[in-house]
């Protein structure tokens, strides 16, 4: 039995051409901070790269910082800034359906003095820009908003936000990890931005924070000078290597792939629409077009995936930093849901690999899960 993959918003296979350029790479020895010929050979590489992903994404590239990915990126920016701040304000909003990274995070700062607000979001997962206004007070010194929800693939009005931080003189961070090569996104209007390469066809293990100049930054990690002095240890330099390659590959085909997933994704969902229970989740016209959360009434999510995997596809409920949790997804209990509905969801999210007939059998497989667990079940 063929195996299928549904899950590329957990983790994205890597693009053949992101292979060949980190193989390109391995034969290089030195240090990126040593000043000999080898160590030099490895800097020009990072810097290459860094200069590449500045005028992929319009910015400085001494705005770059690489990371070891996405959290570490979300972890740094909320944790920077407050203890970059000489003005000492400790007010944060953020949405109540951000990533997992965030909300630690903010969970954290609150417990050493900080104050933590949370916007509500609509039952079609909208954040609620009116009422995040409305917490916004002298104390407030960053807002945190991802642009899309990893589990609903619901794109947020991050441009309307931006401007009424501007306004305010208040920093924005946005975690653009799930957006980014999936739908067009201008970070030169933010203040700081995660990304995460395996979520773009490019290796585990390296991502970046972009830190708009200006904005006030206390580094975590000490050591070395690396990184602009933001982050210190010996940069990864093969995964630095792939993830400008995969970005680069990524903003190349966004278009066409953007079409090509949503018709993918619509069929997808047409194949299931008729089963009985089901309800799909998220406002369908203001998505990443490569996402499908729904709830099967009844069912739990996390047997569903077991049988879904028996079955040779790969699915999530959610999360994949939160797949060992048993609790009901933050994000649908956010948008309204109850917890009996919350535990019932599935996600299956689709990329460039996949192909229309993987859809037409991923359909069949996945109806004969669902119907067979409700057959046990009555």
């Amino acid at each position: 039995m063929k195996r299928i993959y549904l899950d590329y918003n957990a983790s994205t296979p890597m693009d053949p051409k992101v292979i060949k350029e980190i193989a390109s790479g391995m034969t290089v020895m030195g240090n990126p901070s040593s000043i000999h010929e080898e160590g030099r050979q490895a800097r020009f590489l990072i810097e290459k790269a860094r200069e590449k992903v500045a005028q992929l994404l319009g910015v400085k590239s001494k705005e770059i910082i690489f990371t070891s990915g996405g959290s570490e990126s979300d972890s740094l920016a909320l944790m920077g800034v407050v203890y970059g701040n000489k003005k000492k304000k400790n007010h944060i909003v953020l949405s109540a359906i951000e990533h997992h990274a965030v909300l630690e995070t903010a969970s954290y700062l609150e417990k050493n003095g900080c104050k933590i607000s949370f916007v509500p979001c609509s039952k079609q997962g909208i954040v609620d820009v009116e009422k995040l206004a409305s917490y916004l007070t002298d104390q407030t010194i960053l807002v945190s908003i991802q642009s899309a929800n990893n589990e609903t693939g619901v794109c947020q009005p991050i441009e309307e936000i931006a401007n009424l931080c501007k306004q305010k003189e208040i920093f924005f961070h946005s975690d653009i990890v799930q957006s980014i090569g999936k739908v067009p996104i201008d970070i030169k209007g933010l203040s700081l931005a995660s990304l995460s390469a395996h979520k773009f066809y490019g290796p585990k293990g390296v991502g970046i924070l972009f830190i708009k100049e200006g904005v006030p930054f206390e580094r975590l990690i000490y050591g070395g000078n690396q990184e602009k002095g933001k982050r210190g240890g010996t940069e990864n330099l093969l995964g630095i290597i792939g993830l400008a390659k995969a970005l680069e590959i990524s903003l190349l085909e966004m278009e066409e792939q953007k079409e090509r997933q949503f018709r993918l994704i619509e069929r997808l969902w047409e194949s299931l629409a008729d089963l009985p229970g089901i309800e799909r989740v998220g406002d369908p016209n203001r998505r990443v077009p490569n996402t499908l959360l729904v709830l099967f009434s009844g069912l739990s999510g996390h047997d569903l995936l077991i049988g879904l995997d028996l079955a040779g596809i790969a699915a999530s409920s959610g999360s994949a930093c939160m797949s060992g949790s048993s609790q009901p997804s933050h994000v649908l209990m956010a948008m309204g849901y109850g917890s009996s509905q919350a535990i019932s969801s599935v996600r299956f999210s689709i990329g460039k690999f996949t192909t229309e007939e993987e859809i037409t059998e991923a359909a069949q497989r996945i109806r004969e899960v669902v119907l067979s667990q409700q057959k046990a079940l009555s």
